[in-house]
């Protein structure tokens, strides 16, 4: 019989057997979720913590355009030119191998380029742009554009690189581009710098570099943990760099460069009436576009061991033995010590004997009875040994040190030298051992251990030219009520300042000039022709010298002059490496400078 109080009692069995089991399926569920958790938060924590805190934000930063270089009329140096690239994304591009196989009927890439772009896609992950091949030219791209259907996931695209579009003229002047380094980070420490920047290395482009370099912006981009973009959050455009005018004449420059071609050697144009510089040229030289291009190894290789030294700035960099362009400076300390006057004459026999040692002029018949003005003209070195024996090497080497020699001009390019102008404190200091006399001979005529720039040369004669000043050489233009004050004061007389200017005006325009046949057409100039030997000279028993017939043996080419004589407006200084002789080398360059100038600009 069927009884309420065992129906009660089932029930409670079936309940506790419900509770059980639905507090054993509670009990499961809870451990899994706990391990689950500790899986994540404990095992896997610090993982997923990175992923989260890499799925943030990303600076990247926009380059700004560098500042164009312009010459003192607004003509382009330097500027910015567009550069065709061809890119790819390799996830949708596929086989990399395989694209490049296609590709290359239409950019040609060599085998080393193939190889490192094969690198570079290994090394990268395959949503990233893939940089195949820049500087496309105009043919290129419209070949790969007209096919881009069939190139899944190729593009191109435009950056823009540094031009030089007068290609190697003004190229030491400029300088060029390269990749950043530990000097560079020292240089300019508060640039920073990341790996792989570009940087000036040499001329305008380091000497003005923060100027030139502007300011680059950003991009502040989200991205997930793996570095793709997912949205772009704010920006902040790059500033430019400004343009740079230069006190440059870059037809001028063009002249001087054609008219030095061919030949090892420097050419510096100045105005003598601020410093500025018009004109530098260096020459052979090198186009600064194939720094940007890239060079294979046999390229660089014949370009750094060129013995002619085409990297090398001779304008201010090269140190050669003055020779006879020195006679001026001797001129003026001998008239500013009192040792020779206006009536002063001495006799040249063709030589001298000092302490056993024959001391040669040029001219090995002699001058005869010279003063100083005939002296400069015939450029007379027995003239100037005899008064260099009255006037002493310091005596000189204070007058040459007021005339801008043997220091650095000051004029910002890196790399200057400063020549050299001894004395006996010098050789005492250098060698430990007394001045001979006749180092004061050899000196006097530019020889010997004396050495000037072009540079220091251009600025020795815009001194005679100016009255006395010598400036700073600047890149900068200067106006009339701003021109800086000179580094030397040379209080030249006006009575022997007048003396010397007869003389090196007597080198161009008179009889017995040395540079008589490569006067100026349109102006009357004032100059001083030199030779400095590289090698002692040989000579017959006569005197007469013996012809060298070794290039590299032969002496250096000189010649310095300003024109016009009222009002200078130009001064030139030439130097050709073994070129012979300065009256017929060098003077004839300086000669087309001149003329080039006068011709385009007037003589007023």
């Amino acid at each position: 019989m069927f009884s309420l109080e065992n129906e009660n009692e089932t029930f409670k069995i079936d309940a506790r057997r419900r509770m059980i089991l639905l507090g054993g399926l509670f009990a499961s569920g809870t451990l899994i979720i706990g391990g689950q958790l500790f899986h994540l938060q404990v095992m896997n924590g610090g993982e997923y913590r990175d992923l989260a805190e890499n799925n943030r934000i990303s600076l990247q930063p926009i380059p700004a355009l560098r500042g164009r270089i312009l010459d003192r009329h607004g003509r382009i140096l330097v500027e910015n030119s567009p550069d065709f690239q061809l890119a790819v994304i390799p996830e949708l591009t596929g086989d990399i191998k395989t694209f490049i196989k296609r590709i290359q009927p239409f950019i040609d890439m060599s085998p080393e380029k193939i190889d490192k772009v094969l690198r570079q896609a290994q090394r990268q992950r395959s949503f990233l742009p893939l940089m195949i091949q820049s500087r496309l030219t105009w043919a290129q791209v419209n070949q790969i554009e007209s096919r881009i259907h069939t190139f899944p996931g190729a593009s191109i695209q435009v950056q823009t690189t540094r031009s030089y579009p007068n290609g190697n003229t003004a190229a030491h002047l400029l300088g060029y581009l390269g990749e950043v380094n530990d000097k560079d980070n020292l240089q300019f420490s508060d640039i920073h710098f990341r790996s792989g920047d570009i940087v000036g290395k040499t001329g305008m482009e380091r000497m003005f570099e923060m100027a030139l370099r502007g300011k680059e912006g950003f991009r502040e981009m989200e991205v997930n943990a793996v570095g793709r973009h997912i949205r772009e959050l704010k920006r902040q455009p790059a500033r430019p760099g400004p343009d740079l005018r230069l006190t440059i004449d870059v037809e001028l420059q063009a002249e001087a460069e054609r008219a030095l071609s061919g030949l090892t050697g420097a050419t510096v144009c100045l105005d003598p009436n601020n410093g500025e510089v018009l004109a530098m040229v260096s020459q052979p030289s090198y186009d600064p576009n194939q720094f940007i291009r890239g060079f294979s190894n046999d390229e660089w290789k014949q370009l750094v061991t060129d013995p002619k030294r085409p990297l090398i700035n001779k304008a201010i960099q090269g140190q050669y033995p003055p020779g006879s362009t020195f006679k001026m400076v001797v001129a003026l300390a001998a008239l500013r010590e009192g040792k020779i006057d206006a009536q002063t004459r001495h006799f040249c026999n063709g030589s001298v004997v000092k302490d056993n040692h024959t001391f040669n002029c040029w001219k090995s018949g002699g001058h005869g009875h010279i003063d100083v003005v005939a002296a400069l003209e015939q450029s007379c070195d027995v003239f100037f040994y005899k008064v260099s024996e009255a006037l002493g090497i310091d005596a000189i080497a204070r007058q040459a040190k007021n005339m801008g020699l043997g220091e650095i001009t000051g004029i910002g390019l890196e790399g200057e030298k400063p020549g050299l102008m001894p004395s006996r404190a010098w050789k005492k200091a250098t060698y430990g051992h007394a001045w001979y006399p006749g180092e004061t001979l050899i000196t006097a005529i530019g020889q010997g251990a004396v050495l000037a720039t072009p540079l220091q040369l251009a600025c020795m004669i815009s001194a005679v030219a100016n009255g006395g000043r010598i400036f700073r050489p600047t890149f900068v233009p200067t106006s009339k009520d701003d021109i800086p004050p000179p580094t030397h004061l040379t209080s030249f007389s006006a009575a022997h300042l007048a003396l010397v200017r007869k003389g090196l005006t007597a080198v161009l325009h008179g009889k017995s000039g040395t540079a008589r046949q490569f006067k100026p057409e349109k102006v009357m100039a004032a100059g001083k022709t030199g030779t400095s030997q590289v090698v002692k000279h040989k000579r017959e028993k006569s005197g007469k010298l013996i012809k060298e017939s070794n290039e590299l043996f032969k002496d250096h080419a000189l010649f310095v002059a300003y024109a016009p004589l009222e009002d200078p407006r130009l001064a030139v200084s030439v130097v050709v490496e073994h070129g012979g002789h300065g009256s017929s080398t060098a003077a004839p360059i300086a000669k087309r400078i001149f003329d080039f100038y006068f011709d385009k600009y007037g003589t007023s």
